[in-house]
């Protein structure tokens, strides 16, 4: 399926340079109905897409609910959305005086104007990001994984003028070069690249608050309790604490509608600094709290999330191999594991559990980071495609003199 998009992207760019092309040395610029046309035609070609992402994301939602394509897809619906907005204002703006020329200078300064609109936001959360993570520091302890935060603030402010560094750089490499043009390009790129993953971000903060805030229906049969890292006297942090009360939360709710019990399964193994198993730990903590032995089934061999997905769902296999499943976490990690579990072939639906503020956003980081990671080879070939398209587009508006720097 994506071997067959990505063919599709590169016959559509192919497509786009052959009608620019004839477009130029027809000479028809000044033609305004002709320019209408194409812009209409943008207008309805960028329609087309925004409808696919909804369709796409609609029909991953019902399959599955949790997928990185979810993220992807939708941060490219809302840059989709904001330019369909941008070229409808251009047409209406300038529906007498319309060329050719603007509407390709227009389009390619779209990506400008999209980073432009988002920069408050940005900065905002950048910011914040930064401002939690020293909080986070101070009041719990310095881990390299802390400064995660802080490093994708600095990232995404200082992205915002790292155009300027990397012409600096071609310039003094390059003397006998059109700096102005090589600004605008690497202008150009730099806005395509920061709008790319400012709109990944926007999506992937989406994505997990729906997901922590989803409320799966009251019918299952097996509650996964994820674990972690577990206090030196065996006994069960906040966070842990946390997710095992959201776990009984929702087995007694449960309950209170339609009567059947639910049973839980503690996942986690035992850590070298660790006194017992993470999955013993939160037995303890579930039976103090009046769940009865005969309803925990605890998983004592795992040492990652993906492990506590496989080796709870065959121990459930065991039991009962049609069961309805759901999985309790911790609020930032709802999406990622329901990825997971996806992954491994489970259907389930997360539940979860509140963190500290200052926690949150590193958690969440985290969360984009494993994203990125995740779906590198598919990043990385849009990125590459993006900016490439761009580049020989600037080149055939520089070449026909149809390119406005300024």
């Amino acid at each position: 399926m994506k071997k067959r998009r990505i063919i599709y992207l590169i016959v559509t760019i192919i497509f786009i340079f052959l009608s620019i092309n004839i477009i130029l040395k027809t000479n028809l610029s000044d033609n305004v109905l002709l320019s209408k046309s194409i812009q209409i035609i943008l207008i309805l070609a960028l329609i087309r897409i925004a409808i696919g992402c909804i369709l796409y994301i609609r029909k991953q939602y019902e399959e599955q609910k949790y997928s990185y394509g979810i993220i992807m897809n939708l941060g490219l619906l809302i840059f989709i959305n904001v330019n369909i907005l941008r070229q409808i204002n251009l047409l209406i703006q300038n529906w007498n005086v319309l060329n050719i020329v603007d509407i390709y200078n227009n389009t390619l300064k779209s990506l400008s104007y999209f980073t432009m609109l988002t920069l408050p936001c940005i900065i905002i959360l950048s910011l914040y990001c930064i401002i939690t993570n020293f909080v986070l520091i101070k009041r719990e302890s310095f881990s390299p994984r802390r400064l995660l935060g802080i490093f994708l603030g600095l990232f995404a402010i200082l992205g915002l003028f790292g155009s300027q560094g990397i012409y600096l750089l071609i310039t003094k490499l390059l003397v006998d070069t059109d700096k102005q043009f090589i600004k605008y390009a690497l202008d150009i790129c730099t806005n395509a690249t920061l709008s790319y993953f400012y709109t990944l971000i926007i999506a992937t903060l989406y994505c997990n608050i729906k997901a922590s805030k989803h409320i799966p229906e009251y019918n299952k049969d097996f509650v996964i309790i994820l674990g972690s890292k577990i206090n030196q006297d065996g006994t069960l942090p906040p966070l842990l604490k946390g997710r095992c009360d959201k776990a009984i939360e929702f087995g007694k709710k449960q309950y209170e509608n339609n009567k059947k019990k639910i049973v839980y399964i503690p996942s986690g193994g035992k850590g070298k600094d660790e006194v017992i198993s993470e999955a013993e730990a939160m037995k303890r903590y579930l039976l103090d709290n009046g769940i009865k032995e005969k309803q925990i089934i605890i998983e004592n061999k795992s040492t990652s999330t993906i492990e506590n997905m496989r080796f709870s769902k065959n121990i459930i296999d065991s039991v009962n191999n049609d069961a309805k499943i759901s999985f309790s976490t911790t609020n930032y990690h709802v999406f990622r594991s329901g990825v997971i579990a996806c992954e491994q072939g489970i259907d389930c639906e997360g539940i979860g559990s509140k963190t500290k503020w200052y926690f949150y956003t590193n958690a969440l980081i985290r969360e984009f980071i494993a994203n990125l990671v995740q779906e590198r080879k598919s990043h990385i070939i849009l990125l590459l495609s993006i900016n490439i398209s761009l580049l020989i587009l600037i080149a055939i508006g520089k070449y026909y003199n149809f390119l406005i720097i300024n």
